[in-house]
């Protein structure tokens, strides 16, 4: 950065090149990135939005259909679920990179984004009272480094001015949901969080990145219910098809 200055100093103020030198690039193409957002506008067109889906789990859906024959012949123990976007190129790359590589500023930008879609979505009602992140086996923290549920849930608390709080409890190690299909991940997931706080009477948003089955935010929103949340709701970053 310095250096940069030097060059600006001995060869004349630019001033448009100087703002694009200390701009934030783009997590996608390194171009600059909009203003308080490290991502170009060309490359937000581009991520795969998340148009028409069930209300209840957020699975893609015709233009003409709310909701899916799944969520109308076994409700999930969740109300609502958000997710900006399909879990399509490059969004997918964007969430491992964050998940595995720990790269902090694509969590920033993907949540800053979404915060945004998720108050649009709750117009004309209240939103949730807490904010509550799919917990991590301490094994599996240990090995990983962070929880990028937890990372996504602390920016949406301030973006959002709504509590985090960890209320959830992994208590025992399972095997990665992404190596099960969907019943071994229902057996796999059974009695694998408790709750530790006190959730009476509150409106819960449980947060994790991907939602694929909806087992595991289902095995959560049922501890939190059984704990006397009033209702829970679901936000994630992207949906599977």
């Amino acid at each position: 950065m310095v250096n940069r200055f030097r060059r600006f100093i001995r060869n004349g103020f630019n001033l448009p090149k100087l703002f694009q030198a200390i701009a934030g690039q783009c997590i996608l193409c390194a171009a600059p990135g909009q203003k308080g957002l490290d991502l170009c506008q060309q490359c937000e067109l581009d991520l795969p939005l998340l148009a028409s889906c069930c209300q209840q789990c957020a699975l893609p859906l015709p233009d003409d259909v709310s909701s899916c024959g799944r969520c109308l012949v076994d409700p999930p123990p969740y109300r609502y679920t958000q997710a900006p976007w399909l879990y399509q190129p490059p969004v997918a790359q964007l969430i491992s990179r964050f998940k595995y590589n720990r790269q902090y500023s694509i969590g920033r930008v993907l949540s800053t984004m979404a915060a945004s879609k998720y108050v649009s979505a709750y117009s004309g009602c209240d939103l949730p009272d807490i904010i509550v992140p799919i917990p991590l086996h301490w094994q599996r923290h240990i090995t990983r480094g962070f929880n990028q549920s937890e990372h996504l849930a602390r920016y949406y608390a301030g973006h959002l001015d709504i509590p985090m709080q960890r209320v959830l409890k992994r208590c025992k190690s399972t095997t990665a949901q992404q190596t099960l299909n969907a019943e071994q991940r229902r057996r796999n997931l059974k009695g694998a969080f408790k709750v530790i706080g006190d959730v009476c009477g509150k409106r819960v948003v449980v947060v994790d990145d991907v939602m694929t089955t909806g087992t595991t935010v289902g095995e959560a929103s049922r501890c939190l219910l059984k704990a006397g949340a009033s209702e829970v709701h679901v936000w994630c970053l992207a949906r599977t098809e």
